[in-house]
């Protein structure tokens, strides 16, 4: 593709590591399987399909183990419970350092109490506002959501 350009050795080895690149967008570790304690356990997004007009994303992912001492990957089938943001789905309104924003809860009258809630929002836009505001990068997102995703379907994944 650029075999008539001069291309100087530093930009050569960018381009090398372009071409190294892994064919998914993100590979995240886990807790070891409770049944395979013997391997590294990791999530490999592989896809997302996205639809704005819907405000649904669905995220398309294997999960991976590897050799503990040798890296080589095990071709075990694991389960993928299906891992959909929509409409529906809410998050948490989060601080510039990840913390909860809570305010106070009004009580009959409208007027604050001692005990705080944090704010609730819309998943599919706030994960579109967070990255159109340069609050987070689309693999931020994935780590953030996939922590959530795993604490909820932790049975699900951990079936043989």
């Amino acid at each position: 593709m650029n075999e008539n350009l001069m291309i100087p050795k530093q930009v050569q080895g960018i381009l090398e590591e372009v071409e190294k690149t892994p064919l998914y967008l993100a590979e995240l570790p886990m807790e070891a399987h409770p049944k395979l304690p013997q391997f590294n356990r990791f999530i490999r997004v592989i896809n997302l399909d996205a639809k704005s007009e819907n405000e649904f994303v669905m995220f398309g992912y294997k999960q991976i183990l590897k050799d503990k001492e040798t890296g080589e990957e095990i071709n075990i089938q694991l389960p993928t419970p299906e891992w959909v943001v929509y409409k529906g789905t809410w998050s948490y309104l989060r601080g510039t350092k990840n913390e909860l924003i809570s305010v106070p809860v009004k009580d009959e009258e409208g007027k604050p109490t001692a005990e705080t809630q944090p704010i609730k929002v819309s998943s599919y836009k706030y994960m579109l506002w967070l990255m159109k505001n340069n609050r987070a990068t689309l693999l931020q997102l994935i780590q953030g959501y996939l922590a959530d995703f795993v604490r909820t379907k932790s049975e699900e994944l951990d079936k043989l």
